[in-house]
C-alpha cells in the first residue's frame, strides 16, 4: 500500500488545486478543516505526513499539527501558508513538531520536494519507533 500523505486546509479550492498538482505523484487525501482533520487520521490513519494550512477557523494549523504528533508520533507534519509572520512560523515549528514550513504559493517543484525527505523521515521514523 502506497504511504497516504493527508492534506488539511479550510479552502477546498486549495485542497482539490493541491490535488490536481499531485495526481499521480503520490496516494493525496484532503480534509476540510482541523477537525475534520483529527476524525479523517482516526478513521483513515496513520498517515506518512500530514500537511495543514496555519489560519484556519476552530483550530490552528499549529495547535492540529501538535494533536496529530501527538496521536501519531511518526508522522511527518508540515505547514504550508500564504501568511510570511517569522514569530508565527518559528512557534508553529517549535510547537507542532513540524518538520516543514512550506509558503503559498509553493511551486509543485518544492512541494515534491519537500514530500519526497517527509518520506524519507517517515522511513526512519518507522524504523526506529518511538523517535
Amino acid at each position: 500500500m502506497a504511504e497516504q500523505i493527508l492534506f488539511v486546509d479550510d479552502d477546498m479550492s486549495v485542497l482539490d488545486g493541491i490535488e490536481r498538482l499531485l495526481h499521480g505523484e503520490f496516494s493525496i487525501s484532503k480534509s476540510q478543516g482541523a477537525i475534520k482533520g483529527l476524525a479523517t487520521i482516526q478513521l483513515f490513519g496513520p498517515y506518512a505526513i500530514v500537511v495543514s494550512d496555519l489560519r484556519m477557523p476552530g483550530m490552528d494549523g499549529a495547535s492540529f499539527l501538535a494533536q496529530v504528533h501527538q496521536q501519531s508520533p511518526n508522522t511527518v507534519t508540515m505547514l504550508l501558508t500564504g501568511y510570511r509572520d517569522i514569530d508565527v512560523a518559528i512557534n508553529a515549528v517549535n510547537e507542532g513538531y513540524i518538520f516543514r514550513y512550506l509558503k503559498k504559493p509553493c511551486s509543485k517543484e518544492d512541494l515534491v520536494k519537500a514530500i519526497r525527505q517527509g518520506l524519507a523521515q517517515y522511513r526512519k521514523n518507522i524504523a526506529i519507533p518511538g523517535l
